[in-house]
């Protein structure tokens, strides 16, 4: 009877936990049309009030989370030139298998940003992956507004 007890705990354990089916995503890219390819933004613990809200971050006093970025790779870690660059994030989560796609686009006519970031996922586990898709871009104008989209596939 014991064993009986535990084939079906093994059983029920091993078909709960997570499983990565096969299956294809694109590759993780950290972003094209305005984003700085070559800057990885630095990913601290993301927490609640980090995932409620849009970030557009133009200065120094508005870098609450103490980002820094990096050219290098990730070897090295330096703070943001405000004055060149503007930083964006959102929140945005996918499960099991996931990759995040990211692209801004200046519309200079409109005045405005289009952040867009695709959620590649696929597979049957139900851990969640996070990103605040932090990215860098040359320094955008104060009149332009970030219209943010996130697009699960």
């Amino acid at each position: 009877m014991k064993k009986i007890y535990l084939i079906l705990i093994i059983a029920t354990l091993s078909s709960s936990s997570c499983r990565k089916d096969e299956c294809e995503l694109p590759d993780q890219i950290i972003g094209t049309g305005e984003i700085i390819e070559n800057a990885l933004v630095s990913q601290p613990v993301i927490t609640w009030e980090m995932r409620d809200k849009v970030h557009v971050i133009q200065d120094d006093s508005l870098n609450k989370y103490n980002l820094k970025v990096s050219f290098d790779n990730g070897s090295t870690y330096d703070s943001i030139d405000f004055s060149m660059y503007t930083l964006l994030g959102k929140y945005a989560r996918g499960k099991c298998n996931v990759t995040f796609e990211r692209n801004v686009i200046r519309n200079d006519s409109q005045k405005k940003l289009y952040y867009d970031i695709k959620v590649h996922q696929c597979g049957t586990c139900e851990i969640n992956w996070e990103s605040m898709n932090w990215v860098l871009i040359p320094k955008m104008p104060n009149d332009y507004e970030v219209v943010f989209n996130v697009n699960e596939e």
